[in-house]
Protein backbone atom coordinates (compact mmCIF):
# COMPACT_ATOMS: atom_id res chain seq x y z
CA UNK A 1 0.00 0.00 0.00
CA UNK A 2 0.87 3.56 -0.55
CA UNK A 3 -0.09 6.65 0.10
CA UNK A 4 0.00 10.11 -1.75
CA UNK A 5 -1.03 13.10 -2.81
CA UNK A 6 -3.03 13.05 -5.66
CA UNK A 7 -4.59 15.88 -8.03
CA UNK A 8 -7.59 17.21 -8.45
CA UNK A 9 -10.14 15.82 -10.53
CA UNK A 10 -7.97 13.52 -12.22
CA UNK A 11 -9.14 9.84 -12.64
CA UNK A 12 -8.00 8.92 -8.65
CA UNK A 13 -9.69 12.15 -7.41
CA UNK A 14 -12.83 10.55 -8.77
CA UNK A 15 -12.56 7.23 -7.41
CA UNK A 16 -11.56 8.54 -3.63
CA UNK A 17 -14.77 10.98 -3.96
CA UNK A 18 -16.62 7.69 -4.93
CA UNK A 19 -14.71 5.99 -1.76
CA UNK A 20 -16.30 8.75 0.18
CA UNK A 21 -19.40 9.31 -0.76
CA UNK A 22 -20.02 4.85 -0.63
CA UNK A 23 -18.70 5.17 3.56
CA UNK A 24 -19.51 8.63 4.74
CA UNK A 25 -22.72 9.58 2.53
CA UNK A 26 -25.20 6.50 1.72
CA UNK A 27 -25.33 4.75 4.88
CA UNK A 28 -26.65 7.58 5.89
CA UNK A 29 -28.99 7.91 2.90
CA UNK A 30 -27.40 10.99 1.61
CA UNK A 31 -25.34 11.59 -1.48
CA UNK A 32 -22.09 14.02 -1.78
CA UNK A 33 -23.86 17.19 -3.36
CA UNK A 34 -22.07 19.93 -5.18
CA UNK A 35 -21.95 21.84 -1.97
CA UNK A 36 -19.51 19.25 -0.54
CA UNK A 37 -16.99 18.67 -3.35
CA UNK A 38 -17.14 23.05 -3.58
CA UNK A 39 -14.06 24.56 -3.21
CA UNK A 40 -12.11 20.89 -3.50
CA UNK A 41 -9.92 22.36 -6.06
CA UNK A 42 -8.11 24.36 -2.99
CA UNK A 43 -7.31 21.52 -1.21
CA UNK A 44 -4.64 18.50 -1.00
CA UNK A 45 -5.95 15.48 -1.43
CA UNK A 46 -4.40 11.81 -0.20
CA UNK A 47 -5.11 8.50 -0.93
CA UNK A 48 -4.60 4.98 0.37
CA UNK A 49 -3.85 2.91 -2.90
CA UNK A 50 -3.94 -0.70 -2.28
CA UNK A 51 -1.63 -3.32 -3.69
CA UNK A 52 -4.26 -4.05 -7.01
CA UNK A 53 -3.98 -0.10 -7.17
CA UNK A 54 -7.66 0.16 -5.93
CA UNK A 55 -8.42 3.62 -3.37
CA UNK A 56 -8.33 2.22 -0.06
CA UNK A 57 -8.57 5.64 1.74
CA UNK A 58 -8.96 8.87 1.26
CA UNK A 59 -8.40 12.29 3.23
CA UNK A 60 -8.83 16.04 2.47
CA UNK A 61 -6.58 19.03 4.37
CA UNK A 62 -8.35 22.38 3.59
CA UNK A 63 -6.50 25.33 4.00
CA UNK A 64 -8.47 27.34 6.60
CA UNK A 65 -6.23 30.73 7.18
CA UNK A 66 -2.37 31.33 6.99
CA UNK A 67 -1.73 28.93 10.25
CA UNK A 68 -4.87 26.48 10.26
CA UNK A 69 -5.83 23.77 8.61
CA UNK A 70 -8.60 21.00 8.79
CA UNK A 71 -8.79 17.79 7.68
CA UNK A 72 -11.98 16.37 6.41
CA UNK A 73 -13.77 13.47 4.74
CA UNK A 74 -11.39 10.23 6.07
CA UNK A 75 -12.73 7.42 5.19
CA UNK A 76 -11.08 4.00 4.83
CA UNK A 77 -12.83 0.43 3.42
CA UNK A 78 -14.20 -0.87 6.25
CA UNK A 79 -13.11 -4.47 5.25
CA UNK A 80 -9.36 -2.57 5.68
CA UNK A 81 -10.01 -0.45 9.23
CA UNK A 82 -8.15 -0.79 12.07
CA UNK A 83 -4.79 -1.74 9.99
CA UNK A 84 -3.16 1.14 10.64
CA UNK A 85 -4.52 3.03 7.26
CA UNK A 86 -5.91 5.66 8.68
CA UNK A 87 -2.71 6.99 11.34
CA UNK A 88 -1.16 6.57 8.30
CA UNK A 89 -3.26 8.94 5.63
CA UNK A 90 -3.88 11.82 9.29
CA UNK A 91 0.00 11.59 9.57
CA UNK A 92 1.07 12.10 6.07
CA UNK A 93 -1.94 15.02 6.42
CA UNK A 94 -0.37 16.48 9.39
CA UNK A 95 3.14 16.28 7.46
CA UNK A 96 1.47 18.08 4.61
CA UNK A 97 0.51 20.80 6.56
CA UNK A 98 3.94 21.30 8.84
CA UNK A 99 5.64 22.00 5.19
CA UNK A 100 2.86 24.64 4.35
CA UNK A 101 3.15 26.44 7.82
CA UNK A 102 0.49 25.41 9.55
CA UNK A 103 0.50 25.10 13.54
CA UNK A 104 -3.27 23.66 13.88
CA UNK A 105 -5.27 21.55 12.45
CA UNK A 106 -8.86 21.04 13.26
CA UNK A 107 -11.52 18.31 12.07
CA UNK A 108 -15.12 17.35 12.88
CA UNK A 109 -15.02 13.70 14.01
CA UNK A 110 -18.08 11.65 14.64
CA UNK A 111 -18.46 10.13 17.94
CA UNK A 112 -17.70 6.76 17.11
CA UNK A 113 -14.11 8.08 16.05
CA UNK A 114 -13.56 10.30 18.59
CA UNK A 115 -10.86 7.86 20.11
CA UNK A 116 -9.23 7.50 17.10
CA UNK A 117 -8.04 10.98 16.79
CA UNK A 118 -7.54 11.46 20.56
CA UNK A 119 -4.86 8.32 20.13
CA UNK A 120 -3.46 10.94 17.64
CA UNK A 121 -2.99 13.76 19.84
CA UNK A 122 -6.27 15.67 18.93
CA UNK A 123 -7.99 17.14 21.45
CA UNK A 124 -12.02 18.27 21.80
CA UNK A 125 -12.82 21.55 21.55
CA UNK A 126 -16.45 22.87 22.48
CA UNK A 127 -19.77 20.83 23.08
CA UNK A 128 -21.01 18.31 20.76
CA UNK A 129 -23.20 19.01 17.73
CA UNK A 130 -25.00 17.44 14.86
CA UNK A 131 -23.46 17.13 11.24
CA UNK A 132 -24.89 15.10 8.58
CA UNK A 133 -27.18 13.64 11.14
CA UNK A 134 -24.69 12.40 13.56
CA UNK A 135 -23.42 12.99 16.60
CA UNK A 136 -19.98 15.28 15.91
CA UNK A 137 -16.90 16.42 18.10
CA UNK A 138 -14.50 19.18 17.07
CA UNK A 139 -11.27 18.34 18.05
CA UNK A 140 -7.52 20.31 17.11
CA UNK A 141 -4.39 19.82 17.33
CA UNK A 142 -1.31 22.13 17.64
CA UNK A 143 1.59 21.51 15.44
CA UNK A 144 4.93 22.37 14.93
CA UNK A 145 5.57 23.78 10.85
CA UNK A 146 8.42 22.71 8.95
CA UNK A 147 11.12 25.65 8.98
CA UNK A 148 11.97 26.48 4.98
CA UNK A 149 15.50 25.56 4.21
Amino acid sequence: MIIKKIPFASKTYEEMKRLREDILRLPLGLKLSDDDIKGEDTQIHIAAIGDGGSIVGTILLKPLSKHRAKLRQMAVLPTLQHRGIGRKLVSTAEESARTMGFTIIELHARIYAKGFYEKLGYQMEGDTFIEVNLPTAKMIKHITPLSPD
